[in-house]
């Protein structure tokens, strides 16, 4: 069941054949409405359909409703022409195909033949590029209430990043090209609006925020933070001006999400980085940094399907099964192990960084990218994050970083790899992108077993 989020919509449009006990097909409509309620979902149920008139109701219905998904329920054995009819201006949207199987009355097992009119509709809708999951089971089965669950929260994913903002502070860093996209082609194909602005107009926030707005935030900082002794006051009073701008920058253009480019503007010139900010305000929305989209819109796919705060991290080595993830000044703060350490970097950047090692637990990490034919793929993998052995990049302080112990092959993640920044959700939120990815025409990249 979605949680803390807005609840998703369905239409159910049931439908049976003349000649089955109208009594069952009404009986089995209803509790299998009633199990779609139990998931939270709001639904809307059309006439049953059995012939053309109950088509041209169902249809009234559809027109009149603006559903997340639409719940194909095939009750019985039916004709496949009559759900056509009815789903064919709708086939753009996600549907719900729901098939009844067998049950059993007075100790008997009987069927209406539910599966056999669904197996045609199902690959009916597959030659027809209809966008569907498809599930058989009767109403109240775990089974169908699982598959409800999760087809509800990829549904609300889509909706929601279909009007997401992303805000873009300058582009992207030191000519990444992993990390630039096309803004037509995103906005029309995958949903979220990208705003840009330039740095400035953080800066000129910045210098606009008065030091009372800042003392309470330093005074809570200062108590639950273990800052090096390198950190003088000023420094934190830029950092902590930073964070309150990055917010009300985000809270004024009404950003989804947002990344910045920090080399070499705000990380040499300006001499203080976003990372302590972003920490704190990607525990409020999704955050990143060196202004790459692909990886951003990755991880709001990610904060969509799980409502979890989510990170990012560079890929540092592969050894074995094992991948070290780690950014070079940045993690969300709650995501940290233990009390957050901060410190001052002054080599390769300059300003405040996170130094504070993640939690152990099981990571989902994906990355949206180009195939050649510049359609979009995805790359994703599971594993558990562990504390990795102490590193660091030569002079730099160390990262935010864990070890994923992939479920997969190492070798195979590392000859697939896209780019060096991967998203990263804590829980396994694999299938369900892969589900997402399905109906938003992205092909999913998976790792493969190692080889034995």
């Amino acid at each position: 069941m979605i949680s803390n989020m807005e609840k998703v919509k369905t239409v159910l449009v049931p439908f049976g054949y003349p000649g089955y006990p109208q009594e069952l097909l009404d009986r089995f409509s209803k509790e299998s409405e009633a199990t779609i309620r139990s998931e939270g979902i709001d639904v809307v149920t059309t006439p049953m359909v059995k012939d053309m008139q109950g088509v041209s109701r169902a249809r009234k219905v559809l027109r009149e409703s603006e559903p997340d998904f639409i719940t194909v329920l095939i009750l019985s054995w039916i004709e496949a022409p009559q759900v056509i009819a009815t789903l064919k201006e709708y086939l753009h949207k996600p549907i719900f195909l729901w098939s009844h199987t067998m049950f059993r009355e007075k100790g008997e097992r009987l069927t209406l033949g539910g599966l056999p009119g669904a197996a045609v509709v199902r690959e009916t809708l597959e030659e027809m590029d209809a966008k569907f999951t498809f599930v058989w089971a009767m109403p109240g089965e775990e089974k169908v209430k699982e598959k409800l669950r999760s087809f509800s929260r990829i549904t609300f994913a889509l909706r929601q990043l279909s009007g997401a903002r992303i805000g873009l502070l300058g582009y992207i860093s030191m000519g990444m090209y992993t990390g630039a996209f096309d803004h037509l082609s995103l906005r029309k194909n995958i949903g979220p609006e990208i705003d840009q602005i330039d740095q400035y107009l953080l800066i000129k926030r910045i210098e606009d925020i008065k030091m009372p707005q800042v003392e309470a935030l330093k005074k809570r900082v200062k108590k639950d933070w273990n800052i090096a002794s390198a950190v003088t006051d000023q420094d934190l009073e830029i950092t902590l001006k930073m964070y309150l701008a990055l917010k009300g920058l985000a809270e004024e253009f009404a950003w989804s999400a947002l990344t910045i480019k920090c080399q070499y503007e705000l990380s040499r010139h300006y001499k203080h980085t976003p990372c302590v900010p972003l920490s704190m305000l990607a525990d409020e929305l999704p955050c990143s940094c060196e202004g790459d989209i692909p990886l951003i819109v990755t991880q709001l796919a990610m904060y969509y399907l799980s409502n979890q705060v989510v990170s990012y991290g560079d890929v540092h080595t592969i050894e074995g099964d094992k991948v070290l993830m780690g950014a070079c000044g940045y993690a969300p703060f709650s995501l940290g192990e233990g009390k957050s350490s901060v410190d001052k970097s002054t080599v390769l950047y300059e300003g405040l960084a996170n130094c504070t090692i993640y939690q152990e637990g099981t990571v989902t990490l994906a990355r949206l990218g180009y195939t050649k034919e510049r359609g979009y793929k995805m790359h994703l993998a599971i594993g558990q994050a562990h504390k990795p052995q102490p590193f660091r990049e030569v002079g730099c302080l160390p990262y935010p970083s864990m070890e994923v112990s992939l479920e997969g092959s190492g070798e195979d993640f590392g000859q697939k790899i896209m780019s060096q920044h991967y998203a990263i959700v804590y829980g396994d939120v694999k299938q369900q992108l892969i589900e997402l990815c399905k109906l938003l025409n992205i092909k999913p990249v998976e790792v493969e077993e190692a080889k034995k």
